[in-house]
């Protein structure tokens, strides 16, 4: 009688492969002989491997389901024989990193080659100022990079008889580890230490850069600052790293912004602060005036009885958002001004404005003041 491969796996005829393989992971994990305590574990182990082998095939599935059966030999299973899980996208390294295995060797191919890449990002801090971000802008900065060697073009050695295939992969660039267990033997590949995945070594090295491909060099840069960049962003330039020859390509620069402060606006977001000063006449009377703001020049009403440390708003006035065409807003904290000192003729127009009020008391020290 056939097995009912659903019914093994726990899962509805109608299940999609994600729930075919999240069902098959739970159960791997479950009764994997090496740590399970069932007594059947084995069993179960070879059965949920014979059910997701034949339902994450489409054809094999299809079979099943209308004849079922799918020619699967009942001892079919097992990672040593017709199934592997990375085959389907399922990684069951988890479980045998327990077992000290180091991962499970699927997808194996003996002409396949892993590269070494090196790390070729370059990092870099820069400050701009205030205008820098309102209007974006573009800076020129030097950097000390790992780039190409122009004696062998980043080969390693000048001449092409200077290379030789690896003795370790056999040009391969991987190596491989075997090891058996009870469900079969598990081949494990791994980059080649010696050439590092390439499948070369150099014999005869080139004598500028002594077989690494790479020489260091100071490269001056063209970055452009976008405009509304926010203080501590970290801005990507693509290919303006250092250089890897086993890739033959270049890495990234990524350069973190830090804004200057000013000593004339504060900066809350994309808001900014600034202080005026005016005279107590604007202030009782109103104005109009204009000030400078970057290389513009900005119009600012200052309304009748304006008091000291008022908050005015300009808006759309201040930093522009980063990726959005839209900007924050210019705030103008009034600061009134007290003259020192006046003049006789000032006192007196002063008394005059004095006598309005209707503090006579007022006028009265006022006038015993200035005798």
């Amino acid at each position: 009688m056939s097995k009912d491969y659903y019914k093994i796996l726990g899962i509805e005829k109608s299940a999609s492969k994600d729930e075919i393989k999240k069902a098959y992971k739970r159960l791997a994990k479950k009764y994997h002989p090496d740590i399970s305590k069932e007594k059947d574990a084995e069993k179960k182990f070879k059965d949920i491997n014979e059910a997701a082998s034949v339902l994450l095939d489409d054809n094999k599935r299809k079979q099943y389901d209308t004849y079922g059966t799918a020619d699967a030999p009942s001892g079919f299973g097992g990672f040593g024989g017709g199934f592997n899980p990375s085959d389907f996208g399922i990684n069951l390294d988890d479980i045998f990193e327990q077992f000290g295995f180091g991962g499970f060797g699927s997808g194996f191919s003996s002409g396949s080659r892993r590269s070494h890449s090196k790390d070729t990002s370059v990092y870099y801090e820069m400050k701009v100022s205030l205008e820098d971000v309102y209007y974006g802008t573009e800076k020129k900065i030097k950097i000390d990079i790992d780039d190409k060697c122009d004696e062998c073009n980043g080969k390693g050695t000048k001449d092409s008889k200077g290379m030789e295939v690896c003795s370790n992969c056999g040009g391969s660039g991987v190596t491989i580890e075997t090891q058996r267990t009870i469900l079969g033997t598990i081949r494990t590949q791994r980059t080649c230490p010696v050439c590092h995945g390439t499948g070369k070594v150099i014999k005869d090295p080139c004598p500028v850069c002594h077989g690494t491909g790479i020489k260091r060099k100071r490269k001056e840069i063209t970055v452009n600052i976008p405009k509304g960049v926010e203080d501590g962003v970290t801005l990507r330039v693509q290919g303006k790293g250092s250089y890897d020859p086993d890739s033959n390509s270049y890495g990234d620069l990524f350069i973190k912004i830090h804004i200057k402060p000013d000593k004339n606006l504060e900066i809350d977001g994309v808001d900014l602060y600034k202080v005026i000063e005016i005279n107590f006449i604007q202030a009782i009377l109103g104005d109009e005036i204009e000030f400078e703001h970057f290389d513009k020049t900005l119009s600012l009403k200052i309304p009748v009885g304006t008091q000291p440390n008022t908050i005015l708003r300009l808006k759309n006035k201040g930093l522009p958002y980063f990726n959005y065409n839209s900007h924050g807003d210019l705030y103008i904290k009034v600061n009134v001004e007290i003259p020192k000192s006046t003049s006789k003729k000032q006192r007196e127009l002063l008394l005059e404005y004095a006598k309005t009020l209707k503090d006579k008391s007022l006028l009265e020290r006022l006038k015993s003041l200035f005798k």
